[in-house]
């Protein structure tokens, strides 16, 4: 059987971590994510490599006045600037949807919701509000609907919501994946040197689930991410030294897809806004094309997976 390669990219900028008010991860200007996907899209196009995108829908608008209707939360939108995209470009982002669009390779843009709103806080009337707006936003841009969706944080959700509005793929992570003992050395030990776990595409209650890592595994912890360096105890070690092992782990994610196996890598894009996940990465792509051009593994958009599995 022909293994298959999935890899994702959530888009969500400032609203990954709005209701946190978290936003030093992030360049003030988002000029490193502009530039990371830049990047990203001129390795996808050179490699013929289509990827999904997760999208927060208020991402694809120009503008807004920061109030929003709907049953959220009063403090919900506390975060939200109500300016524009040149205002403030971290909460506002339709160029960057325009540049996925735009190029060659047909790229999958998938909902990450609307707002980043999480399952567990979320009711069935709010999320079906969420998943309305990004309906919305797909027919007004003339883009496919949405038919699959990474939720926030990997939060769960009533799979009937995802249904009644034509969603049938959803990535989850794999349950106890990473758990380690306590101990600082085994735990700095396994990041270090672990294998990418194979990963699994299973049907429950009409959706298709294609299973990942919890923690973003296209790009690496032990490298900087975005405009966070790394863990304090990896950093005595060369950056080299951890571009190397971290390009060994994805390579040995793709000897694990093209034994028959099913891989989904993904990221946040600011995770790779930097040159040190990047130079450990494009080599992988050329990998992928490799295996791909040769028959020995597919590359597959979520959207493509439930063709994978009939």
């Amino acid at each position: 059987m022909t293994g298959t390669v999935t890899i994702s990219v959530e888009l969500e900028l400032g609203w990954g971590m709005h209701d946190k008010g978290e936003f030093s991860h992030l360049s003030n200007d988002r000029s490193a994510e502009d530039t990371a996907l830049s990047r990203l899209l001129d390795v996808c196009d050179s490699k013929d490599v289509p990827i999904t995108f997760d999208v927060v829908g208020h991402l694809f608008h120009e503008t807004c006045d920061g109030t929003h209707d709907g049953p959220y939360d009063e403090l919900w939108w506390s975060n939200d600037p109500g300016k524009s995209v040149s205002e403030d470009p971290l909460f506002y982002a339709p160029d960057m949807l325009e540049s996925i669009r735009s190029r060659r390779t047909p790229h999958e843009i998938c909902t990450h919701t609307y707002s980043h709103i999480l399952g567990r806080e979320a009711s069935d009337e709010l999320l079906h509000h969420e998943l309305d707006a990004v309906d919305s936003l797909h027919e007004e841009w003339d883009l496919p609907a949405s038919t699959s969706i990474v939720m926030p944080r990997h939060q769960d959700v009533d799979y009937s919501v995802l249904s009644d509005h034509g969603i049938d793929v959803i990535r989850r992570p794999i349950a106890d994946y990473g758990r380690t003992d306590s101990n600082p050395a085994s735990k700095f030990w396994w990041l270090l040197t672990r294998d990418h776990p194979e990963c699994t595409l299973e049907v429950t209650e009409g959706v298709v689930e294609t299973t990942c890592t919890p923690h973003p595994s296209l790009a690496s912890t032990t490298l900087p991410t975005g405009r966070r360096p790394p863990a304090p105890f990896f950093r005595p070690l060369p950056n080299r030294l951890r571009e190397y092992l971290h390009r060994k782990y994805l390579l040995d994610a793709l000897r694990t897809a093209a034994d028959g196996n099913h891989v989904h890598l993904w990221t946040h894009l600011y995770n790779i806004a930097n040159p040190h996940q990047f130079r450990a990465i494009e080599p992988v792509f050329g990998r992928l094309a490799e295996l791909r051009n040769r028959g020995e593994v597919e590359i597959r958009r979520m959207c493509d997976l439930p063709e994978v599995v009939a």
